[in-house]
């Protein structure tokens, strides 16, 4: 378990005598590698005469910059050692972002799509997919969440305390199909086309953020006594909670061994985008990739949420939240498979 991978100093400096002391690492170091890159946008556009950049990449840009400035600020809230710090979860998340991408926009340009169409798609994605993650676990433990809360700025603080951890993935998928449908109508895009090509780099994405799971110590897997077996420290999720429910006596050094269901969930989505890709070029039609993925991901999560040991049956049932969506996740597929058949392409004769 590593929540902070890392730490970036932000002591170093160059003293110029009356004008000050310029940071040359940390802050500076950020601050000059942003505007390097921003410089050689420019420059890259001017030479090739193209108009100004789209809208979405001086917002990203612009994003960017703003987190660079407020980042010895937000340092301050994580204790008394100095420097930003980078956090095992957000680095996953960005490096699936990043990699899903990628793999996306390398196969684009193969069946009529631009790769700045999947660029600006990730970045819709971006803002839906953390922004729908968050409110469905708002809306699950605002009661935790918001409890010690006395001011509207406290609530407002408590809502956008990333750093706290707080992430719900189905909530994340489904603000990110919303925005998805309302992308590939603004653009007269293929919606089922794109979406059969999108489908492996989501399960790409999810490994990658799963990862992330467990450098935190989230979604943290039900007692255990198989080899792989592992223990989370004290000050962990998996800890604090097995303290809080009385399962660990108060001078415990570390939890109970419990399934590693973050690594299960990151195998579950390699695995996942490898069948996708796969299933690819034998595919009967457009959105059969994301009809299969309907009909596989929620039987695999369904079982994978029975090894979990962080949430609590719901509606007065044995099943979680995630397994109840799993369920109409499931039923959504098997609609589609029966609408839209068939899912493999016939053989000739």
């Amino acid at each position: 378990m590593r929540p902070i991978l890392f730490r970036i100093p932000l002591d170093g400096s160059l003293d110029l005598g009356p004008l000050g002391k310029l940071p040359v690492f940390g802050f500076g170091l950020l601050f000059g590698v942003w505007l390097a890159v921003g410089l050689f946008l420019a420059f890259r556009a001017r030479r090739a005469g193209v108009g100004p950049p789209p809208a979405g990449d001086l917002v990203t840009y612009g994003v960017f910059g703003a987190l660079i400035v407020l980042a010895p600020s937000i340092a301050a809230r994580f204790g008394p050692n100095p420097g930003i710090p980078i956090f095992g979860y957000g680095l996953m998340m960005c490096l699936g972002f990043v990699f899903a991408t990628l793999l996306a926009a390398r196969r684009a340009t193969k069946v009529g799509f631009p790769p700045e169409t999947i660029w600006d798609l990730t970045f819709l994605f971006l803002i839906s997919g953390v922004g729908g993650a968050r409110l469905f676990y708002l809306i699950q433990h605002g009661d935790r969440v918001f409890a010690n809360c006395q001011s509207a700025r406290d609530y407002f603080v408590a809502a956008i305390s990333l750093w706290d951890g707080g992430l719900v993935l189905y909530g994340g998928l489904v603000a990110g199909a919303v925005v998805y449908w309302w992308f590939c109508r603004s653009r007269n895009l293929e919606a089922w086309k794109l979406g059969d090509l999108i489908v492996p780099s989501i399960f790409l994405g999810i490994a990658f953020g799963r990862l992330g799971c467990f450098l935190y110590g989230c979604c943290f897997g039900d007692r255990c006594e198989l080899p792989w077996a592992v223990e989370f420290p004290v000050d962990s999720v998996p800890f604090k909670a097995q303290l809080q429910r009385g399962f660990l006596p108060g001078d415990a050094t570390a939890s109970l061994p419990i399934h590693p269901t973050q690594l299960y969930s990151v195998i579950d989505g390699v695995l996942l985008c490898l069948l996708t890709l796969a299933y690819y070029p034998i595919r009967a039609r457009d959105g059969s990739v994301v009809t299969l993925a309907l009909l596989t991901y929620p039987v695999t999560r369904f079982f994978i949420e029975r090894l979990r040991g962080d949430e609590m049956g719901q509606f007065g049932t044995s099943l979680t939240i995630a397994q109840w969506i799993s369920l109409l996740m499931l039923v959504g597929g098997i609609g589609l498979a029966t609408l839209r058949p068939p899912l493999l392409r016939r053989s000739p004769g």
